[in-house]
């Protein structure tokens, strides 16, 4: 749900569709004081009034890819350049609006799937992921802060995917998921001994938790 949407919300929503943005929501940047400082809007852009978030589909797991550039020692993440250029055109698209917008980055920056709690867009189911009403948990976030008022949608705290449901608890070889809580070392351990290897530079983690996850699923 959203609050009524406003003229330049309802442009903003038009021009992600048209540049192939999967889901995009909005954040009333207030929403992040319960976070500690560095992980709140006002960090990034002072004055900031909208936290925006937008979402990729993750259709076919090789977009989930991390190459690893030894010579120049770069990262890169496929779906996340996807996402990062949707980002600076919205950037861009807002400027011409005449606000302002900062891109954030993933360190220390703000918490992304809190982020699209906040923004309406779905829950954080039982495992640790976000859960999408279309794409269930096959995605990855990117956001932005600007100081252009939208319109915000409804924070989705509880999961009603999750209900009665077990398969992601009981899918993860790890182990990171019992006990109804996320055991990020035993996650991380695993993934960094088990990592799915297409070239000498680019491989993939373990998705499991994200492809055991029966919500937004097409089979």
């Amino acid at each position: 749900m959203m609050e009524p949407i406003n003229n330049l919300t309802k442009e903003l929503i038009e021009y992600c569709e048209k540049i192939d943005i999967d889901f995009v929501g909005f954040s009333d940047t207030t929403k992040f004081n319960i976070f500690s400082k560095k992980h709140r809007p006002d960090s990034y852009l002072s004055n900031s009034k909208t936290v925006v978030v937008i979402g990729f589909h993750l259709y076919d797991i090789s977009l989930d890819a991390w190459n690893r550039d030894e010579v120049k020692g770069r990262s890169y993440h496929f779906a996340d350049l996807i996402l990062l250029n949707q980002c600076h055109r919205i950037k861009n698209f807002l400027a011409k609006k005449g606000f302002n917008s900062k891109i954030i980055s993933y360190e220390p920056g703000l918490f992304l799937k809190d982020a699209a709690v906040l923004a309406g867009i779905g829950p954080i189911g039982k495992n640790n992921l976000l859960i999408t009403k279309t794409y269930g948990a096959q995605v990855r976030l990117r956001s932005l802060v600007t100081d252009a008022k939208l319109s915000y949608g409804t924070p989705i705290h509880e999961s009603d995917y999750c209900k009665n449901c077990n398969i992601c608890v009981e899918s993860c070889p790890a182990g990171a998921l019992e006990g109804g809580k996320y055991n990020k070392d035993l996650c991380r351990n695993y993934c960094l001994k088990n990592l799915k290897n297409l070239s000498e530079n680019t491989v993939i983690w373990c998705n499991i938790c994200i492809e055991s996850c029966p919500v937004g699923r097409k089979d």
